[in-house]
């Protein structure tokens, strides 16, 4: 009896043991996690990447510990990412270029979307382009991704910016109440934002995403030197991302719900206009077109002094794609998740 009450205890010593093991575990684990803070626009199908990462648990996975900050704009993102408060920032690719010429040095790691997604909405009395002659136009700030937007609107349309009156506003929700209140003629917009316009009866003058020229619309920004000396963490950051995304796209149920969340809607018509836009944006490798890196960076460039460098070294970083690639991590996401 003696013998079986000793292995009882060991036993239950053991067991003991085993648990304060696993809670040291689990408690050391959650201490290896690095930090990070990522900042994303309020409600912009273009930068919603992170919120995919952060509902698949992919970041814990990674051993990060995210923090996604919203910020009012892409302009001001890339100011809190040059305070230093942010490590990364989605943010427009022509603000990084444009930030770069003031004295920056960001590089762009990766892309969300490599077309311009944006489209042009007026009031109903604008019938055609030349009815906005002398009218004004909102963006959020000069060489942000709006602004680019208007320069690409009004080439096609054989006007130039002589012939509006471009207003910088700030973000979306407050160009679109300058527009609803007729501060403003016309102001660009994406999801969820341009639906919300054509149910408060805004009209869609142009669509730059349907045949327009290859471009960078949006993806992770970082400072060079903070990548450069953290690589092993931006690299399990980009994979975290990947990984959400492509869960996100096999799965339009789950990606939908998370979209509602971000957006603040159930409205299964923006749902579905949104999920059908993240298809048809994201790159599924992550990588930003040549074509479109150049024709931003000739863009910026002619909106403004001159860049001091016109080289896509000076603004793009795809070092940790690149071995991402090399490492087969594309063919296993697409393998695990039937993409």
């Amino acid at each position: 009896m003696r013998n079986l009450n000793l292995i009882s205890d060991l036993t239950r010593g053991i067991a003991i043991g085993a648990a304060a093991f696993s809670l040291w575990a689990a408690a050391a684990s959650a201490a290896a996690q690095d930090a990070f803070a990522i900042g994303t626009v309020p409600a912009d199908i273009t930068s919603i990447g992170p919120r995919f990462a952060e509902a698949a648990g992919t970041f814990a996975s990674n051993r990060i510990k995210v923090e996604i900050v919203t910020v009012e704009g892409g302009s001001r993102g890339v100011q809190v990412l040059l305070s230093g408060k942010l490590q990364a920032m989605h943010v427009g690719f022509s603000v990084a270029v444009n930030a770069n010429r003031e004295g920056a040095d960001l590089r762009l790691i990766s892309s969300s979307f490599n077309v311009m997604p944006m489209e042009i909405y007026v009031s109903p009395t604008i019938k055609s382009p030349a009815d906005l002659k002398g009218q004004k136009i909102a963006i959020s700030a000069l060489t942000s991704e709006s602004d680019m937007a208007i320069s690409l609107a009004l080439r096609q349309w054989n006007m130039t910016r002589k012939d509006v009156v471009i207003t910088q506003l700030g973000g979306a929700s407050q160009r679109l109440a300058a527009q609803l209140s007729g501060q403003v003629a016309a102001a660009p917009y994406l999801l969820p934002t341009n639906f919300i316009a054509r149910e408060k009866g805004l009209v869609r003058l142009l669509d730059l995403g349907n045949g327009g020229a290859p471009w960078i619309f949006n993806g992770l920004v970082v400072n060079r030197e903070f990548a450069k000396s953290n690589p092993d963490l931006m690299k399990r950051f980009i994979k975290a991302n990947i990984e959400g995304m492509y869960k996100a796209l096999s799965d339009e149920k789950w990606a939908k719900e998370v979209i509602a969340k971000e957006f603040k809607s159930d409205s299964k018509a923006l749902l579905d206009e949104a999920y059908a836009a993240l298809k048809r944006g994201y790159p599924r490798d992550y990588t930003p077109s040549i074509e479109g890196i150049n024709n931003v960076i000739a863009e910026v460039n002619s909106m403004g002094p001159p860049l001091t460098s016109k080289n896509p070294a000076d603004y793009v970083d795809l070092s940790i794609l690149d071995a991402l690639k090399k490492e087969g991590f594309f063919e296993e996401m697409k393998k695990r998740y039937g993409i």
